[in-house]
């Protein structure tokens, strides 16, 4: 864009300002919802370190205090605020944790900051692949037998660390407790990557944190399902396995070292809020809105509430009731292949369920897969935003059910089902695991080079590639791209979705590759 051009042209605060302004509907985070939390002009007190309001890196006072309050109400030794979200606290604890030469041992579909926290360290690592929902396009839990067989098979003890993500973003949650017993007795760390369970500990309803279950650290991030501004999070420490030095080393490296106040503040008034009686209220009623309305979604006849029948399979201990994550059709309904479904002549799929919420009815979702979409809720939530998506899904399920029940057969339906039904087997059949040439760190400092998608079989990748959201990895730096591999990522890309490390060069898709 030409510069003598950008006054005349949108801002983002002007942007921001039209959307805040609209009638779309938030079931994304952050967990505020666009609500006002008591925050006055945040001009008047943005500020620095002065005298009276204490230094985040060399706590004192004030900040010292609230963080003090908040490792008291969550039961940690310490509990560090965060104004670079999650990341910034996985990466501190990764780092506090390891020493030179040790190997993480790591969920396959942990967040790429944890990937992240390999390549910083320069840690070799294995992976512990959780099971596949194919009916929702989603990972599954980690189970203590798969860790406690890749703990034995570590003869040389280089393991010092592993890393899980419990809940999913799917609100998925792992047998934490039994997974640290087996962690310790190894004498390994356990880190969790809990950044969708911040709520957790506010309501039976929930479940438990694993600050709870064994966790060494945990790291949570507020802004995704409680009342607070993008970008804060918490790290919790527990017991003395992780050397908290360490840890507020690592935090003064990742961190800013200008914190906005501003970050601080919500921090500090989210938790004030939620631990005091509107807070605790507000829990009350949205525990109550979410069983009424997960009730409602149960009964539909075409479109499937992901739900508690899941725990007990696939890895899943547990399921946070606060992620409402809608499939393409029940399992005790009539289906076409690959559990298609038709709406208007058309497949309806994730990415299609998507775009009539946000277009047709002004629900902006969080995210989707090629057979699932995932909307966050939190205290926040209206009882007429609840409404609005009842009435949203009803009727999408009603068009469906009556396409569902006219003939079927049609040439053009079953043309377009043939298509998106070859999709999606791209996209699953590739269940190998990929293979390590080269360890993270080293990759990433190599030479590379561009080259197209459909060229890259036998070459090795040298950036991760992730859908995004949720940004979990199909290939990490120094695994070898197979042929299955490249198709998945290129039916992803037909499908519309958005995968990082992947660049469009003219009208052709390239992936960076080692030379």
């Amino acid at each position: 864009m030409n510069k003598e051009n950008w006054p005349d042209s949108e801002s983002l605060y002007e942007r921001l300002k039209k959307y805040g302004k609209s009638d779309y509907y938030p079931f994304h985070m952050p967990g505020h919802k666009r609500k006002d939390m008591v925050f006055e002009n945040p001009f008047d007190w943005d500020i620095t370190e002065l005298d009276g309001f204490d230094d985040l890196h060399h706590p004192t006072g004030i900040l010292k205090e609230a963080m003090e309050e908040a490792a008291a109400f969550y039961q940690s030794d310490a509990s560090y605020f965060l104004v670079n979200g999650s990341s910034c606290g996985i990466l501190a604890a990764i780092s506090a944790a390891v020493h030179p030469g040790d190997k993480l041992l790591m969920a396959r579909n942990c967040h790429k900051s944890v990937y992240h926290g390999a390549l910083v360290n320069q840690l070799e690592t294995a992976y512990l692949y959780p099971d596949i929902l194919e009916d929702f396009s989603c990972a599954g839990g980690i189970t203590a037998e798969q860790t406690e067989a890749a703990l034995r098979q570590d003869v040389e003890r280089k393991i010092g660390c592993v890393v899980m993500t419990s809940p999913t973003y799917e609100g998925l949650v792992s047998d934490v407790e039994k997974i640290a017993g087996i962690v310790h007795s190894h004498g390994a760390i356990l880190i969790v990557d809990e950044a969708h369970g911040a709520h957790f500990p506010f309501h039976p309803a929930f479940p438990r944190s694993a600050l709870t279950l064994g966790a060494d650290a945990v790291i949570q991030s507020l802004h995704k399902t409680l009342p607070s501004l993008t970008q804060t999070a918490l790290l919790h420490i527990r017991g003395d396995r992780i050397d908290r030095n360490r840890v507020e080393t690592y935090l003064r490296v990742y961190q800013s070292s200008s914190p906005s106040y501003v970050l601080l503040a919500s921090i500090d008034q989210c938790i004030r809020f939620m631990t005091g009686s509107r807070g605790k209220e507000a829990v009350e009623r949205y525990v109550e809105h979410l069983t009424d309305v997960r009730q409602k979604l149960s009964g539909l006849k075409q479109i499937r509430l992901l739900d508690e029948r899941v725990v007990g399979n696939y890895g899943i201990y547990g399921l946070d009731p606060g992620k409402l994550v809608l499939g393409s059709v029940r399992q005790n309904a009539p289906v076409t292949p690959f559990a298609e479904l038709s709406v208007g002549g058309a497949c309806m799929t994730g990415k299609d369920l998507y775009r009539r919420l946000r277009e047709r009815y002004h629900l902006q979702p969080e995210m989707c897969t090629d057979r699932s979409v995932t909307l966050m809720t939190s205290v926040n939530d209206s009882r007429q935003g609840f409404d609005r998506l009842l009435e949203a899904v009803e009727e999408t399920d009603r068009e469906m059910d009556q396409k569902m029940s006219r003939k079927s057969g049609r040439e053009s339906d079953n043309r377009q089902n043939n298509i998106k039904t070859e999709k999606r087997m791209k996209i699953e059949e590739n269940t190998e695991k990929p293979i390590a040439r080269l360890p993270i760190f080293l990759a990433t400092a190599a030479s590379c080079e561009l080259i197209p998608l459909e060229e890259s079989q036998g070459r090795i990748a040298a950036e991760l590639v992730c859908p995004y959201p949720p940004g979990i990895p199909i290939l990490v730096p120094g695994e070898e791209i197979t042929e299955a591999c490249a198709d998945r990522v290129k039916a992803y890309l037909e499908q519309g979705f958005e995968i990082h490390g992947i660049r469009t060069g003219g009208n052709r898709f390239q992936i960076s590759v080692l030379k």
